[in-house]
């Protein structure tokens, strides 16, 4: 088990383990003897091994034991065939139908002479004939690199059984030059049927099956090693043939009962792949007469019953595409306006929707959130989309999204991308016959920002009556409600302050020992956070403009600075120094209260418009 909660892993370890025990009393069946080195097998070797797509591992009994992989070869190394010769030219050599034969049966297509898939013999013998073909010298390290990348460690050749299956393998040599009778295979076939032979002999464990399986089931993705062996349109080819042919005269009632695209050999082992979900694998040599592992083949007949893997019996998917939409006056960006500004953006803040999104966005659940976002901007026009929980955008469906984006900005509405980067989405729309920028930003804060920005901009017309009057009221903003007499020997207390842009004003651990007032520009509070992949980030608290007071919790506490505060633009503060302040607690105690009671109201404005969006972030 890898990284897995105790209580979880408890439960599903204890069902494998009721399922390795229950069918270890299971003694049908015998290992393959018709290669000798296979009938050495010990039949009470048992292992059952379950591997998510996201890394997590549950398993019981022997799942660490090397045996040889055999037949289950075949998809992986049809898969490896695709990567090198595209899908028209393969479809030359061997075809995609089920044969309804055993696994050696000779099944070729009597115009044609092609073999009638690549899971039984004549077709793997003919898709592995293309690899050797592809690069003679190297054919055998190209097949061995691409297992190892698939099962996510260096895999070998097991040779004593290689030089079995060699020495016996009289039929598959006959069907290797009935091959090459029929132009299938284009030379001498002994090279790659030793190449075939090879292929069969690699040695692997169940763990490495499992591993493997949750390869296909991550559309080629090693979930373990991060490697990429397989694309998703490959893999999609694999599974389906899998589905269809991978257990040979036995597929129809494998899918039937069971409903998982598998694969088995006669080395003992069976591999199946739930799709996007987990793949599972067992190893117990007794075979049963069409040459599948009879206690492999009962223990995926129960998982797939009791724990409803099998792709024809799936629950819709009632989750929403959204995770959540609100209207913007329930969200407001960490940038403080000035007073004017702030009242035309309440009036009007309705006019954002802000929609998270999550998951992957395949057809139907591009579809389902297009659907809802038409509905959701019927009466808005700024649109902020935060992709941060997406996981995926396929190329499918890719068009889809973007035609509905495109939709949207004809029918007036900005659509702001918020942290869509790693979707790699175009920067720009067509739009009445031209490209239009679709803004992306990496926070949902900077798109809040410019949300509210284009909602000023709407208004630049309108000429709201100036909150204050005098540059005293402009630039002490809250003290407004003082005392004319006040709010005059506070603006004689204080000190005009200039800062660069990109000054640092305040950092991190300084004394607290000075109130800012902004006057000029727009400065930013920042914290240091760590991320999850360990590295050190800013996150911005607050932005703030002229008439704004910052530092104040510090400066009131007496203790040390605990955010980085930096110019935005170049700009000037009054600044408070904390012997001013004390001298006027002796001298004019009344002014310190107005004082004391405005910083307490606009802190506590700021709490709890902070508290508020605290307590919405938590049901993202």
């Amino acid at each position: 088990m890898i990284d897995t909660p105790s209580s979880t892993a408890d439960v599903i370890e204890g069902l494998l383990a009721d399922l390795h025990r229950r069918y270890s009393l299971l003694e049908d069946g015998a290992p393959a003897d018709y290669i000798p080195e296979l009938a050495k097998a010990n039949p009470s070797d048992f292992g059952i091994s379950i591997t998510t797509v996201d890394g997590r591992v549950y398993e019981v009994g022997d799942t660490r034991k090397p045996f040889t992989i055999q037949s289950i070869s075949k998809p992986f190394a049809y898969g490896l065939a695709l990567k090198l010769f595209s899908g028209e030219y393969l479809a030359t050599k061997v075809g995609v139908e089920p044969s309804g034969d055993a696994f050696n049966a000779i099944s070729l297509d009597q115009k044609t002479g092609r073999p009638r898939n690549p899971m039984i013999n004549a077709g793997a013998i003919a898709t592995t004939a293309q690899i050797w073909n592809h690069d003679p010298h190297q054919a055998e390290a190209l097949m061995l690199d691409f297992f190892s990348e698939l099962a996510g460690r260096r895999l070998s050749i097991d040779q004593a059984v290689f030089q079995s299956e060699r020495a016996t393998g009289h039929r598959n040599r006959a069907i290797g030059h009935l091959l090459r009778n029929f132009g299938i295979i284009e030379d001498d076939p002994e090279e790659s049927l030793d190449l075939y032979f090879k292929q069969c002999s690699i040695t692997v464990t169940c763990h490495d099956l499992a591993v493997m399986a949750a390869t296909l089931a991550c559309q080629g993705h090693n979930p373990f090693t991060g490697a990429r062996p397989l694309t998703p349109e490959i893999t999609v080819r694999m599974l389906a043939l899998m589905a269809t042919c991978g257990t040979y005269d036995f597929a129809g009632q494998w899918l039937y009962d069971v409903g998982m695209p598998a694969k088995s050999g006669v080395g003992g082992g069976v591999l199946a792949v739930v799709p996007g979900r987990l793949g599972l694998a067992t190893y117990s040599p007794p075979l049963d007469a069409l040459g599948n592992s009879v206690r492999g083949i009962a223990v995926c007949n129960e998982l797939s019953d009791r724990l409803a893997l099998s792709l024809f019996n799936q629950y819709p998917q009632t989750s929403s595409t959204i995770r959540r939409s609100y209207k913007g006056s329930q969200r407001q960006s960490r940038r403080w306006r000035a007073a004017d500004q702030s009242k035309l953006l309440q009036e009007r803040r309705d006019a954002v929707r802000i929609v998270h999104t999550q998951g992957v966005l395949d057809f139907a659940a591009t579809e389902r959130l297009l659907s809802e976002l038409s509905e959701i901007m019927s009466d808005a026009w700024i649109l902020v989309l935060d992709v941060a929980h997406v996981t995926e955008l396929p190329e499918e469906s890719r068009g889809l999204f973007l035609n509905e984006l495109t939709s949207l900005r004809r029918r007036g509405v900005i659509v702001l991308m918020a942290r869509g980067r790693h979707l790699s989405l175009p920067r720009t729309l067509s739009v009445a016959g031209g490209e239009e920028e679709m803004p992306q930003f990496d926070h949902l804060d900077q798109a809040l920002e410019c949300a509210e920005d284009l909602l000023l901009e709407s208004t630049k017309d309108e000429d709201p009556d100036p909150p204050f009057s005098t540059e005293i009221d402009q630039t002490l903003g809250f003290l407004g409600m003082l005392q004319p007499t006040h709010r005059q020997t506070l603006a004689d207390l204080m000190q005009s302050r200039n800062f660069a842009r990109g000054e640092h004003v305040v950092k991190k651990g300084d004394s607290g020992h000075e109130l800012f007032l902004v006057r000029e520009g727009r400065f930013t509070i920042t914290v240091e956070l760590r991320g999850s992949d360990g590295h050190t980030y800013a996150s911005r608290l607050a932005t703030f403009e002229p008439g704004m007071c910052f530092g104040e919790i510090a400066f009131l506490s007496g203790t040390p600075r605990t955010a980085n505060v930096t110019a935005d633009l170049d700009g000037s503060c009054w600044v408070l120094e904390r012997h001013d302040f004390d001298s006027l607690r002796q001298w004019e105690p009344d002014a310190v209260t107005d004082l004391l009671l405005a910083l307490s109201r606009d802190l506590g404005t700021k709490l709890a418009l902070t508290s508020y969006q605290l307590a919405l972030m938590e049901h993202l």
